[in-house]
């Protein structure tokens, strides 16, 4: 580590009598070295925590195509062009659980927000535009295209990309999405050691 002498040479302009802020700053970071020990702590203790590696995940978000909201899934194929489009309930697909029915040309499937698309569907019509007469539903000519209201698996985070990249400060929201991915431990830079001191008389403690 060089000298408080050595580092003064170095500085262009440098007057110990008249530095600016800024040169202060620049003075104070030429004598420490960047932390660089790592440690691991549980994520309930690292808010504020300065992450020291990559977070890559271990899941992809969501984790399979979902209905984007409440209302009949169906294969996009079924839609009549510049018509009306009737479709026949068989079933119904609740959130959580995977409907393990199968689904024919001009069937659909009741389907709640979040519930995983059964295998061939890939449209979702909101329960609000459609009329329901017994077990069939219509659709509005020109109402829907394929692929509408349907979640895709790994749209917002794929398996093994990066979740959280290396250095940034954790908060209430990074620490929400790492719990989201089922991850106990970080690994962060260790802490500063902060130690403070004062010169002169003229402060008093109280008493």
């Amino acid at each position: 580590m060089k000298t408080i002498a050595q580092i003064a040479l170095e500085l262009q302009g440098y007057d110990p009598q008249a530095i600016s802020a800024a040169g202060v700053g620049d003075f104070l970071s030429k004598l420490v070295s960047p932390v660089r020990e790592v440690e691991t702590v549980a994520l309930l203790d690292a808010f504020g925590r300065v992450l020291a590696t990559d977070v890559v995940s271990p899941i992809s978000v969501p984790p399979h195509d979902n209905s984007a909201m409440d209302g009949f899934a169906f294969c996009g194929a079924d839609l009549q062009a510049g018509a009306a489009t009737q479709l026949a309930v068989v079933g119904t697909a609740l959130a959580g659980k995977q409907w393990q029915g199968v689904v024919n040309k001009g069937q659909c499937v009741k389907i709640m927000t979040g519930a995983v698309m059964p295998a061939g569907l890939d449209t979702v019509a909101p329960q609000e535009m459609v009329q329901i007469q017994g077990s069939m539903v219509t659709l509005p000519a020109g109402a829907l295209a394929t692929g509408d209201n349907r979640r895709h698996a790994g749209e917002d985070l794929m398996q093994g990309g990066t979740a959280l990249a290396k250095g940034e400060r954790l908060n209430a929201a990074s620490i929400g999405l790492l719990a989201s991915l089922n991850i106990a431990q970080v690994q962060v830079f260790r802490q500063l050691k902060v130690a403070y001191f004062s010169t002169g008389d003229e402060i008093l403690s109280l008493g």
